[in-house]
Parts: structure tokens; C-alpha cells; sequence
């Protein structure tokens, strides 16, 4: 287990309620799943990763799943989306924040993940 980052909790206290850890890691069985199947952008994540979890410039709040967030840093070329597994205070105790994917993500992509989702951050 490797620890990417810290998050700003503030932002997903107001959303989440309390997290049990500011810390996001990455797991053994979660980056084989990346090298697995988004093999084109692992090396977008080993660039890019802390830089999304430290400003990320939107995130939303993953409808589908309890406690996900879609993290997402828009680059020149290309945005990328981290999707992250928060450990809020009901989860088991000893939990933590962790990347549970990551690929870059098309424009058009990304218009209808912020109509299908609740904007909880979105940089200036």
C-alpha cells in the first residue's frame, strides 16, 4: 500500500460528514487494476496522481456509489479522473481514503458525469 496524498478534507466534510483519515492510498490489487485495464494511462497516474489528490480542479460526488468521489484535473490534452473510495466516520474503523481507478476522460465524457452528478468542488 502506498500513500498517494493527503486530502483536503473541509471539502468532503461539508458533503460526507467526518473522515477518518486525510491520507489516500493506493492498494497492490487497485494499481495491478489500473495496469490492467487502463494500461494507456499508468503512466498518466504515476505523473499525475498526487497532483489530482493535493488540486484537483472538480469533483464530484459519485451518485452510483456510497462515499465515491470522481476526482478530476484537466490538462492541456487530455482530463483525468481519479475515483476515490472516501473512509467516512460510519464505515469499519481503520479505514482509508483509497484510489480505487484512474483514466484520462473525454471532454463529452466529463459534461455528462457533471449533469449526472453532484458538483462538490470545481476550481475557479
Amino acid at each position: 500500500m502506498e500513500i498517494i496524498g493527503q486530502l483536503n478534507t473541509t471539502i468532503f466534510e461539508k458533503e460526507f460528514g467526518k473522515l477518518q483519515t486525510s491520507d489516500v492510498v493506493l492498494t497492490i490489487e487497485r494499481e495491478a487494476h489500473i495496469k490492467a485495464h487502463h494500461a494507456n494511462d499508468f503512466h498518466l497516474f504515476e505523473l499525475y496522481s498526487k497532483e489530482i489528490v493535493r488540486t484537483p480542479d472538480i469533483i464530484l460526488r459519485d451518485e452510483k456509489n456510497v462515499g465515491t468521489v470522481l476526482m478530476i484535473k484537466r490538462l492541456p490534452d487530455a482530463n483525468l479522473n481519479a475515483v476515490i473510495r472516501l473512509a467516512l466516520e460510519s464505515d469499519a474503523e481503520g479505514r482509508i481514503n483509497s484510489i480505487m481507478t484512474f483514466y484520462r476522460i473525454r471532454e463529452s465524457n466529463l459534461s455528462k458525469l457533471i449533469l449526472r452528478n453532484k458538483v462538490i468542488y470545481k476550481k475557479e
